[in-house]
């Protein structure tokens, strides 16, 4: 009884936040993946006034999205963006760093990069991602969640190196502040005031927008996990442990590969399975994604002998789901009504398949795994919801994405972003129209933060009018057996 009252005296008083901000408390789905530290990185066709860049976006945050110029704060062990009533000098909406160089790009002492978008073939084929890091990121952006915690840090660092011909453009932010449609927004919203569009047209985020929030508040009586994740006991954590290590031990460095698809490879290969569905009777419909993900397993997936369980995860957008209530007090249920840049991101699980089965099975079955998977997700809205719930109830809750003895693969869809549809003419250099549209020619991405080896991730980035994007990363070793099975070419 006694220890019970001294710990009550000596827990620390409830901290006030700082004076001229406005609170918002992150939720569960913010805090995901809290650890990780993103870039997103662009390159842009034409040489950018870094200056008029600054001023487009710092505008476009203080009137349209003034969430994305708050600073992360953990206050009475809880997360929460803090916004500023106001930006000025001392306490800036973004923080924008630049480097110009008034001569071309290429050069024998930088990684080539033009061969990426040049290229014509009409089969898939595979590079290394070119080391364009230092491009994207200033030596002062921070690179950790603790990082960002430090008092008045700007929750979006944005770095651009310039350059006669290309400008490379990196926004950088915890994975707390934003996913992939989040920055998409932001791109989009950019170019809009680039282009002078009227403010009024601009479509932004209030800064209260809670759309999770009844989430948050609603009560759970008992853990339960999402689905398509465990919650592991003590002595099956250590076995996930064991596993994953003894894996890394066999196959220890990471390589980080492009992969280019051709658009015209995936329209006939979906065209083929949908011949073969009209054929057979079968009234199902399968999407070019569904097609690019089947045809990925199956590919990378030829040299595997063994019958290691592969669970997939998809990671899928939830603001155009009817989940979220139309007003407090109601049941009626829509999607979120405005303009969202924070997290709102869970993921599918594809029911998991032997990885040697994967190279037997037709394209058009695996495919329909993905795509039956994906439709019964998405018809289960009772399902998703009380995945979210749980998700808020126990945010930084350890959850894994397979079992002991299992191996996972969580692959990202950025195509809805339309990153290289963005164009910055508005802010290139010299009159307007005299040069040609600068628009976006290449996206990647750089982690950090986080100690979590990434083998079995994979992005599709975003698709120009030629071919697909992905970005995917395995163990060199992994890439080499892959290799030698002869489905890919290599660039």
């Amino acid at each position: 009884m006694f220890s019970r009252y001294l710990s009550l005296l000596s827990a620390p008083w409830p901290t006030s936040p700082p004076a001229n901000v406005r609170v918002v408390p992150c939720t569960g789905v913010d805090l995901y993946g809290r650890n990780v530290v993103l870039t997103t990185g662009f390159v842009i066709d034409g040489c950018l006034d870094t200056k008029k860049l600054e001023h487009s976006l710092t505008l476009l945050v203080e009137r349209k999205f003034p969430r994305a110029g708050a600073r992360l704060a953990l206050r009475n062990n809880n997360y929460e963006f803090q916004i500023p009533n106001t930006f000025d000098a001392q306490t800036p909406a973004v923080a924008f760093t630049a480097a110009e160089y008034s001569e071309p790009y290429a050069s024998s002492m930088r990684p080539p990069i033009r061969h990426l978008w040049n290229a014509t073939s009409s089969k898939p084929w595979i590079c290394s991602a070119p080391p364009i890091e230092a491009y994207l990121r200033n030596h002062s952006c921070p690179g950790s969640l603790d990082a960002f915690l430090v008092p008045n840090t700007p929750l979006m660092h944005v770095h651009a190196t310039v350059f006669d011909d290309l400008t490379f453009l990196g926004i950088t932010s915890t994975h707390v502040a934003f996913d992939a449609l989040g920055i998409s927004t932001l791109m989009h919203g950019w170019q809009r005031v680039l282009a002078g569009d009227a403010w009024d047209d601009i479509a932004g985020m209030p800064w209260d927008a809670v759309p999770f929030g009844t989430f948050t508040t609603t009560p759970t009586q008992a853990r339960v996990c999402q689905r398509g994740l465990f919650d592991l006991g003590l002595l099956a954590k250590l076995a996930f442990v064991v596993c994953f290590g003894l894996s890394i031990l066999r196959d220890p460095k990471e390589e980080n590969m492009v992969v280019r698809v051709p658009k015209v490879f995936l329209e006939d290969k979906k065209r083929e399975i949908m011949e073969e569905l009209k054929a057979v009777g079968s009234e199902e419909w399968v999407g070019s994604s569904d097609v690019l993900m089947a045809w990925w397993f199956k590919t990378s997936y030829t040299h595997r002998t063994d019958a290691t369980p592969l669970h997939i995860h998809l990671p899928v957008n939830l603001r155009d789901m009817s989940i979220f209530p139309v007003a407090c007090g109601t049941n009626e249920l829509a999607p979120i009504s405005t303009p969202y840049i924070n997290n709102a991101v869970l993921s599918i699980a594809i029911p998991p398949l032997p990885a040697n089965t994967l190279r037997n099975m037709s394209l058009r079955d695996l495919t329909l795994h993905f795509r039956r998977a994906i439709i019964a997700y998405k018809n289960a809205l009772d399902g998703i919801r009380a995945d979210v719930r749980s998700l808020c109830a126990h945010p930084l809750a350890m959850i894994f994405p397979c079992p002991p003895g299992a191996e996972y693969s969580s692959q990202t869809n950025w195509r809805k972003g339309r990153f290289a549809e963005v164009d910055f003419s508005g802010a290139s250099v010299g009159e307007p129209g005299s040069s040609p549209p600068a628009r976006v020619r290449f996206v990647t991405t750089i982690w950090s933060g986080t100690r979590m080896p990434l083998r079995g991730t994979g992005v599709v980035l975003f698709e120009d009018e030629q071919a697909v994007w992905m970005r995917q990363i395995r163990g060199v070793n992994d890439w080499k057996r892959a290799k030698k099975a002869g489905e890919f070419e290599f660039a």
